[in-house]
């Protein structure tokens, strides 16, 4: 089995066969598609982990949770670790096969910035998901590896177990130093410095542009946004984004999320990890349903005008 993701995916034999090569995304994601010749509305939730969601009955998805609360034909992409180029390159491939009325991007503020831009992403030893990804650099988009000299480590990892091993390692050693502050941090400094950080500035910048490309592809069709997490000053920026481009910004799942807790509910798959239950999935979609149905009842008069 491991020698066929080898030939297959290109994967290294030490490597997980979990994340398999893509040409247009880095790696799949998973989809979850209904009818596209459905009647009800159509919805296409395109997001990162939290879409994608490790650990948790399909039935249980946030999504499904929402549409079948609006009574809508629900289509969803998630990857682990997508960034907000990749989920535009999502939308970009299935937009025209699904046509939905509404599309919804699920975005994790912090970890979406640093993804965006390859200097951020080389810098971080937390978000940094150590598989080549594309990037928007000059109005292209690019494939390149999160590391210095990353065509060369590919190489290696892929053709040596040893090299493999070693660089594993290292990258485990780093990121655990990262996280008991004994490393540099990019996100610390983010967090400490904001826009006065250069490659945070330019990272919004871009982030911007890949909201508007995401816009333009959509055409007539409305984008909502919402936030699974709130962290600072990743949250503020992507709501500035959304708010030049005319598009719905729905930050409440955060805080029910947080409320719910503090009521002693428990609703992360274990514990130290950000990600849902099957009980987070219940409230964040029970919240984008009450936000999106005046979106939808919008959307109904419209049509009947």
């Amino acid at each position: 089995m491991r020698a066929y993701h080898k030939i297959r995916f290109g994967i290294p034999f030490t490597g997980s066969p979990f994340f398999r090569y893509d040409d247009e995304l880095g790696w799949k994601g998973k989809k979850v598609f209904g009818d596209p010749s459905s009647k009800r509305y159509k919805i296409f939730f395109v997001g990162d982990s939290f879409t994608y969601g490790s650990g948790v009955d399909e039935d249980k998805m946030y999504y499904r949770v929402a549409g079948d609360i609006l009574n809508a034909e629900v289509f969803a992409y998630g990857g682990l670790a997508y960034g907000t180029l990749q989920e535009y390159i999502v939308i970009d491939k299935f937009i025209d096969e699904i046509k939905p009325d509404l599309v919804v991007l699920q975005i994790s503020c912090g970890n979406d910035f640093i993804n965006n831009l390859w200097e951020l992403d080389v810098a971080s030893f937390v978000s940094n998901s150590l598989i080549t990804r594309p990037y928007l650099i000059d109005g292209r988009i690019e494939y390149r590896f999160p590391r210095r000299w990353g065509k060369t480590r590919i190489s290696l990892a892929t053709h040596s177990r040893v090299f493999y091993f070693i660089f594993n390692r290292m990258d485990r050693i780093s990121s655990a130093l990262a996280h008991g502050g004994r490393l540099y941090n990019v996100e610390e400094d983010i967090k400490e410095r904001g826009a006065d950080l250069a490659n945070f500035r330019e990272s919004v910048v871009v982030t911007g542009k890949i909201i508007e490309k995401m816009k333009a592809r959509a055409g007539g069709i409305p984008i909502v946004v919402f936030a699974a997490d709130d962290y600072q000053p990743y949250l503020g920026e992507f709501r500035k984004i959304c708010a030049a481009n005319g598009i719905m910004f729905i930050d409440r799942v955060p805080e029910a999320i947080d409320r719910a807790y503090t009521e002693g509910i428990d609703l992360f798959l274990r514990k130290g990890d950000m990600h849902w239950n099957d009980k987070g999935h219940e409230i964040c979609g029970k919240v984008l349903a009450e936000e999106l149905t005046g979106v939808l009842q919008v959307m109904l008069h419209e049509k009947k005008v």
